[in-house]
Order: C-alpha cells, then sequence, then structure tokens
C-alpha cells in the first residue's frame, strides 16, 4: 500500500472517479473538479507542493476550467444555439400581421406570436397585411410590408 501514500497518485485517483461520476451524475458539472484533481496530480509529480498548495492548484484549476470550458461543451454535447446578446434581436425578420392601419405619421397595431404590439412604419400598411420586423425599439416594432 505505498502506492497510496504517495500524494499524486492519490489526486489520479480522485480525479477518476470524479470523471467517472460525470457519466453518472448528469449536468457537465462534476467534470471540472475531476479535471481540477488531474491536473493537480500532474503538478505534484512534477513539483512536489505543500498540502496548501496542492488544494489552490485543485481549487483554482477546477473553477477556471468551470468558467471557461461550460458553455462550450454545453454548445458542444446539447447542441445549444448561442445565446442572443440583445433580447430585442430575436425579433427581428420575424412576421407578424397588421391589425390595425399603420401610416408614417400614427402608429397601429401588430400581431406577434399571439400579442399585440404597437408598431410603426415608413410607408402605409393596411389592416390584414403581413409584415416583417425590422427592429423593436422599447415596446415598439418598426415593421415593413411583408
Amino acid at each position: 500500500m505505498e502506492v497510496l501514500s504517495n500524494a499524486a497518485v492519490i489526486w489520479f485517483i480522485a480525479g477518476a472517479v470524479l470523471l467517472l461520476l460525470e457519466f453518472i451524475i448528469p449536468g457537465v458539472f462534476i467534470l471540472f473538479f475531476g479535471i481540477g484533481a488531474l491536473i493537480t496530480a500532474l503538478c505534484v509529480y512534477l513539483f512536489e507542493p505543500s498540502l496548501a498548495m496542492q488544494f489552490l492548484i485543485f481549487s483554482s484549476t477546477s473553477v477556471l476550467s468551470l468558467i471557461f470550458l461550460r458553455s462550450f461543451l454545453l454548445k458542444k454535447l446539447y447542441n445549444m444555439p448561442d445565446l442572443v446578446d440583445d433580447p430585442d434581436e430575436e425579433f427581428v425578420g420575424e412576421f407578424g400581421e397588421c391589425i390595425s392601419n399603420i401610416r408614417p405619421d400614427s402608429d397601429g397595431k401588430v400581431e406577434f406570436k399571439g400579442t399585440t404590439w404597437t408598431a410603426s412604419a415608413e410607408v402605409e400598411v393596411i389592416a390584414g397585411a403581413k409584415v416583417r420586423i425590422i427592429r423593436k425599439i422599447g415596446l415598439i416594432l418598426e415593421v415593413e410590408p411583408a
């Protein structure tokens, strides 16, 4: 049992166990602690740091890998789309239906995704026409005839 007295081996076993636990417990979270333990095992093997330094290496590498790798891995594993930086951009290019006349000098109403929105346009749009959303400014949609 002399092998288990080596700190690098203990960190390596802990890292392997944590990586295996990731397969049992979903969430892509424990993986990063496994990565931290494996990096710590490598550092202990190469440099023989003190116990306090080992825990510092483990915690910092775990947190850093969590911060920098988690969103990348979630996108790759679950095919998650990139997050939209501006929530208003999700409206752009979508289509709605004009439910009250819109003139360049006065706003009208547009139905989009089951909700009625105030809308403006540079040209006249009559009720019943299909419109394309150009942009969203506050609570007003700027539209054009589709």
